[in-house]
């Protein structure tokens, strides 16, 4: 079985993994919150976390998406959306339907799919989650708001789809959706367009199993905002694996390919490597949560003198057990961004200064951090949210240079 997150909670047993969206005869998960926060993202308005819920012991029918209120310090009240156990990762497109209307995109491994999830944030009220659910049933998304999944055949995804990349779309197409399957070490891709009512049409573009990634388990996706390069992380492999989607356009169609670049070595100390990634503000830097050794690793990516991107590891930053989720916030000296880093092994989180190359401080926690989102509230400033994995709840943690519990915890939302 591959090593990922499947296996993270110590002792947890999974019995099989049954290709359907909501499991017949368990309940629906009925409290305020969610179990097994796996993954978090923050819009960018900095008032709303959206949280996603895994369902890893099957308790219940579904997993969750909900929505955390950063100034109330509460979750929303209303339904949640129920979506495929085993969900793995989520992905905001920010304002993809227009001023303060994002969409949100989960892979889920239970049955290799992506759920679409829109967010209305333009309202007065509280957010709103759409995905074309049954509000009076299961509250699961509707076929037209899905890209895989057992109704969707001729959109796979691979096996175990992990992460999701949405770029801009090309050719009529509203999006571009990378997908990155853990097993067999996939990429897919596909184009986007929205319907008027609601839902998308996804259409398979092409697919890339990067050489010398056979039997790997990729993990993690970034887009270089300097030439659109896509970045992607191996959790069976010393290397990073990037490389671009073009697009060909005549009068009469667009033809499509995927270029793949030369790997970028890492550290292979042992079983277990890449994790997340994070790429800094001037996209020059990549940061890489790496396990063997547990570390954090910076690749330079800056271009060089001919033009091309460095794409070359240059120092690794030691950390605490088992590196989960890495993301950066603008909370160093003068601003510049600092590193978080969640440590699933050691009940931590790790904060690690790049210009300095050195740790700064490490944040002590109940127990196993996983997920995490930075957000800058309105009236509180940088604050991190990171999920307690097994405590099914979301710890609050301040930021900002002049807060006196800066790097605590301050409060749970649960």
């Amino acid at each position: 079985m591959v090593v990922s997150i499947r296996t993270l909670a110590a002792g947890l047993l999974i019995a099989s993994m049954v290709g359907c969206s909501n499991q017949v005869g368990l309940p629906a998960y009925e409290g305020a919150g969610l179990r097994y926060p796996v993954a978090l993202t923050a819009d960018q308005s900095g008032k709303f976390v959206y949280v996603v819920g895994a369902n890893f012991d099957r308790a219940h029918r579904s997993g969750l998406v909900r929505v955390i209120d950063t100034v109330a310090g509460t979750w929303v009240d209303g339904a949640p959306v129920e979506i495929p156990t085993y969900a793995a990762n989520v992905t905001l497109q920010s304002d993809a339907l227009g001023a303060g209307k994002h969409r949100l995109f989960v892979p889920a491994r239970e049955d290799d799919s992506i759920s679409i999830i829109d967010v209305d944030t333009s309202g007065p009220g509280a957010p709103s989650l759409n995905c074309g659910q049954d509000k009076s049933g299961s509250g699961s998304c509707a076929d037209a708001w899905r890209i895989g999944g057992p109704n969707k055949s001729d959109l796979d995804l691979g096996q175990d789809p992990m992460a999701v990349s949405v770029t801009p779309g090309h050719s009529g197409q509203d999006a571009l959706v990378h997908v990155a399957a853990a097993v067999g070490g996939r990429i897919s891709t596909f184009g986007v367009k929205t319907h008027k009512d609601g839902g998308v049409t996804a259409t398979a573009l092409p697919t890339l199993v990067p050489a010398g990634t056979a039997n790997s388990s990729l993990s993690a996706l970034v887009r270089s905002p300097i030439d659109g390069r896509m970045y992607v992380s191996d959790v069976r492999r010393g290397a990073l694996f990037s490389y671009d989607l073009n697009a060909e356009t005549s009068e009469s169609e667009t033809t499509w390919s995927i270029e793949q670049h030369a790997g970028i070595a890492l550290p292979a100390a042992g079983s277990e490597m890449g994790r997340s990634m994070a790429l800094s503000a001037d996209a020059g830097r990549l940061f890489v949560a790496y396990r063997s050794p547990n570390a954090l690793l910076i690749v330079d990516t800056a271009p060089d003198v001919s033009g091309e991107p460095a794409n070359a590891h240059v120092d690794t930053i030691g950390l605490g057990g088992s590196p989960a989720q890495v993301v950066l916030a603008p909370t160093g000296p003068g601003g510049r961004e600092l590193a978080y880093v969640s440590c699933f092994g050691t009940d931590d989180i790790w904060v690690v200064d790049p210009v300095a190359r050195s740790v700064v401080s490490v944040i002590r926690l109940p127990h196993s951090p996983y997920g995490l989102a930075v957000a800058n509230v309105p009236g509180r400033g940088w604050t991190l949210y990171t999920g307690l994995f097994s405590q099914h709840r979301v710890a609050v943690i301040d930021l900002d240079e002049g807060d006196k519990q800066r790097h605590e915890v301050s409060g749970f939302i649960q």
